[in-house]
C-alpha cells in the first residue's frame, strides 16, 4: 500500500512538472539521449552501492561485529528496498535483521545506520563546498570534520546517555509504553556504540568513500546535462547532486519527492540548462539514484522469505 502511495506522488510531481514544461519537449529530450547512457548510468550506481557497502563493512568491523560479505551483502542490499522512507530512516531495519538472522545485538545495525547517515551529510557539504567554489576549503574541510566529531561526540556522551537512561526508565511500564521504552532504550545504546566510529581510520576512509560517490554520481549527471546540450561543469553538477539529495532530506517527505525533483530543475536552470533539459537530466538521476536501488532491494528482499517476516519486531 505505501508503494502504491508513493507511485501515485511520483506520478503526480512528474505529472505537474512535465505540463509546466511540457511532456513533448522532455520526451523529446530524453530521446535525444544516446543509447548508452541508460545502461552506463546502471553502471555507475551499482559501482557507487559498491562502496557504500564497503563503507557498511567498515563500519560493522569497527562496531566490533564484522560479518562475511556474502551474508553482510543480502541484508544490506535488502535495506535498499526502504530507500525511499523518509531520510533513509528505514535503513535501520538492517539492524533488526542482523539481530535476528546472526545473533549481532540491535545497537549494532541501528548505530551503523546513524553513522551512515552523518557521513552522508559530512560528505554532501564537503562536495557542497567544494562544488561552490568556497575559498579555503582546507578550513571547510575542517570545519566539517570538526562539526561530524562534535555532534557523534555529544550525542554519545556517557553523562547525557546516563541522563537520558535515567529519564527512560521512569516511563510507565504499561503495554502502550513498554515498546516505546525498548527502541528508545536501543536507541541510546546505539548512540554509545558511534564512540568507536571516531577514530581518524574509520572516520576519514567512511568519509572518503562516500564523497567518491558523491563525485561519480555528479559526473554522471554532468554528462547527461552535456548530452541534452547543457554545458554544465563538473563543480555545478555536483551542487545540483548534492543539494538535490540535502532538499530531499530536510523535507522528511517520502523519497523527498517534490523537493528534490523541484532544486535538481531550479538549480540546473540556473546554471544555464533549459527547462526541458533540466526535467529531463532530473529523471534520468532520480531513475538512477532512487528507482534502481529500490528495485534492487525489492528483489532481494523478495528472494529472502525470512527478512520479509522479520520486517516488523
Amino acid at each position: 500500500m505505501k508503494a502504491l502511495i508513493l507511485l501515485a506522488g511520483g506520478l503526480l510531481v512528474y505529472g505537474l512538472l512535465g505540463l509546466a514544461v511540457g511532456w513533448g519537449r522532455v520526451a523529446a529530450e530524453l530521446g535525444a539521449l544516446p543509447s548508452w547512457i541508460w545502461p552506463l548510468a546502471v553502471l555507475v550506481v551499482v559501482a557507487g552501492y559498491g562502496l557504500l557497502f564497503g563503507r557498511w563493512q567498515l563500519l560493522l568491523r569497527s562496531l566490533g561485529h564484522p560479518l562475511a560479505a556474502q551474508a553482510s551483502s543480502a541484508i544490506y542490499l535488502a535495506g535498499l528496498g526502504l530507500i525511499a522512507a523518509p531520510a533513509r530512516s528505514g535503513e535501520a531495519l538492517r539492524g533488526l535483521w542482523l539481530q535476528r538472522r546472526h545473533g549481532i545485538p540491535l545497537r549494532i545495525g541501528v548505530a551503523a545506520t546513524a553513522a551512515e547517515r552523518l557521513l552522508d551529510l559530512a560528505s554532501a557539504l564537503l562536495v557542497l563546498a567544494w562544488g561552490l567554489g568556497l575559498a579555503r576549503q582546507r578550513a571547510a574541510l575542517a570545519v566539517v570534520l570538526l562539526i561530524l566529531i562534535a555532534g557523534a561526540w555529544l550525542l554519545s556522551h556517557p553523562a547525557s546517555l546516563a541522563r537520558l537512561e535515567q529519564q527512560l526508565l521512569r516511563l510507565p511500564l504499561t503495554r502502550p509504553w513498554r515498546g516505546v521504552r525498548r527502541v528508545l532504550w536501543e536507541g541510546l545504546q546505539a548512540m554509545a556504540e558511534l564512540r568507536s566510529l571516531l577514530k581518524p581510520g574509520p572516520l576519514l576512509l567512511g568519509l572518503a568513500l562516500t564523497t567518491a560517490v558523491w563525485i561519480v554520481e555528479a559526473a554522471l549527471l554532468q554528462l547527461v546535462l552535456q548530452q541534452l546540450g547543457a554545458g554544465l561543469e563538473l563543480q555545478q553538477a555536483a551542487v545540483v547532486r548534492t543539494a538535490t539529495s540535502l532538499g530531499g532530506v530536510l523535507s522528511l517527505l517520502p523519497a523527498g519527492l517534490g523537493t528534490s525533483e523541484l532544486t535538481s530543475v531550479g538549480l540546473a536552470m540556473l546554471y544555464g540548462a533549459s527547462q526541458g533539459e533540466a526535467l529531463a537530466a532530473t529523471v534520468v538521476l532520480r531513475a538512477a539514484t532512487l528507482l534502481l536501488p529500490a528495485l534492487m532491494g525489492v528483489i532481494a528482499l523478495l528472494l529472502q522469505p525470512d527478512l520479509q517476516r522479520l520486517r516488523q519486531p
